[in-house]
């Protein structure tokens, strides 16, 4: 079982056999003969005592127990990690590829303690010397810093080919191993514009940036215009600067496709918002009804972006989509008056949909600090048992930490109201914490 375990499971190891040996309950002597050599110097490796640990590192010789050996170099005692290091050149010297993969993944692990540094060095340089094989299979080992360190060493070597990179940049599960490997790729110069443009064209967002990138410096800027509708923004981004550096407008080139009702609507929407200005909110306000929720959301956000009109944005808080609403609040974010509270209560109403009156509290929390309590006490004796919780959450929350520090007191109609609200919620807050709400009540 040990063979197989990772970095952590051995972390967790060392620990509870020092703290068992300290205690006396896992001794094993360093010298004579025991039934399970391999365990007892194991036992001896992690003990508490410094001198058994030290005399026991010369002894850590079979392969499964490399990561203890690793473990060692990073001890608190000085010679026990002397002679840890000394010992390590050594067994990597001498390990097969599962012997030296499980240590290099202790060594990852460790890497970036106090004391770990001279191991992560020490595998490092032992796994840039391994044979291309076992290079290979460090490239696949399910260790990610493993992994990724294997896939550093490899495309600096020199020992890599273009498809081989290639073929990492489209399949490689790892997103970093792969943009290195795109990196690697996108640094080949004029040669390989047809690696690039499969990147570009196969790759992932973050691959498809550092192809496109790469070909703009090659003098290929065209090559963006036909991804500034990709659905990533970063990708969009990057499209756009590379449209500009051909002379392009790629505001125009979304103006235009916007306005011929063209495929894809939820990227140019968006790249409009992005790249357009104020006198484009008109061609994007038809957007906001758009039988395409996540285009509606998409039309939201680039309307408030590009400052368009904010009262055909807050009429959608009742949106049948929740991804429109959360949009709308984003939107509203730093808007607090934008909705006047009397078109939000009604939002509240037992028959509007969770996440509309999910919406409406949130616009009515920000209100004010009397408005807040209000809806609080409002909802606590809602059929809606999440907005209930979050009720009173927040109430507990207004009390502790905002309540100090409400001076004016709310107009009398609101303080009657809130009086029949505190001894409907007592029940359910408690009398004490109704008490404190009176108090605030009675002094702001």
């Amino acid at each position: 079982m040990l063979s197989v375990a990772g970095a952590k499971t051995w972390v967790e190891l060392d620990r509870a056999l020092r703290a068992t040996t300290c205690f006396g309950s896992a001794t094993a002597p360093p010298n004579g003969p025991t039934p399970d050599e391999g365990l007892s110097r194991l036992v001896t490796a992690c003990s508490w005592d410094g001198r058994q640990r030290e005399s026991a590192v010369a002894s850590l010789t079979d392969e499964s127990l490399l990561p203890v050996l690793v473990l060692r170099t990073a001890d608190w005692v000085p010679q026990v990690r002397e002679r840890a290091r000394r010992s390590l050149a050594t067994a990597f010297r001498s390990a097969s590829a599962p012997g030296l993969l499980s240590a290099v993944s202790m060594a990852v692990a460790i890497g970036s303690w106090a004391r770990g540094g001279p191991a992560l060095d020490a595998a490092t340089a032992a796994l840039a010397a391994a044979p291309d094989e076992m290079l290979a299979s460090a490239r696949g080992h399910s260790d990610l810093g493993v992994r990724r360190l294997a896939y550093r060493l490899w495309l600096a070597s020199g020992r890599c080919r273009d498809e081989e990179v290639m073929r990492a940049a489209l399949d490689e599960p790892d997103g970093i191993s792969r943009l290195r490997c795109a990196e690697w790729l996108a640094s080949g110069g004029a040669s390989r514009v047809d690696v690039l443009e499969r990147l570009l064209s196969q790759g992932s967002a973050m691959v498809g940036v550092e192809a496109l990138t790469a070909l703009v410096k090659l003098g290929r800027p065209e090559a963006g215009v036909a991804h500034l509708t990709d659905r990533s923004a970063l990708m969009r981004a990057t499209a756009q600067w590379a449209a500009r550096r051909a002379g392009r407008s790629p505001a125009a080139i979304y103006r235009e496709a916007l306005t011929a009702n063209r495929p894809r609507a939820r990227a140019l929407v968006a790249g409009l918002g992005e790249c357009g200005t104020g006198q484009d909110v008109d061609v994007l306000l038809p957007y906001l009804e758009h039988p395409s929720p996540r285009v509606r959301a998409e039309a939201v956000r680039a309307v408030r972006r590009l400052g368009g009109p904010m009262t055909q944005i807050t009429g959608m808080l009742a949106d049948p989509a929740p991804v429109v609403v959360r949009a709308v609040k984003q939107a509203l974010r730093h808007e607090p008056d934008a909705v006047p509270a009397e078109r939000l209560w009604p939002l509240l109403a037992a028959d509007s949909p969770p996440h509309v009156r999910l919406g409406a509290y949130d616009q009515l929390r920000e209100k004010g600090s009397w408005t807040r309590v209000h809806v609080d006490l409002h909802l606590l004796a809602a059929s809606d048992p999440e907005l209930s919780t979050r009720a009173r959450a927040d109430l507990t929350d207004w009390i502790h930490h905002n309540a100090a520090t409400t001076y004016r007191p709310p107009a009398e109609p609101m303080v009657l109201r809130l009086r029949q609200l505190i001894d409907t919620a007592e029940p359910v807050i408690g009398p004490h914490q109704a008490g404190q709400l009176r108090w605030f009540l009675n002094t702001g």
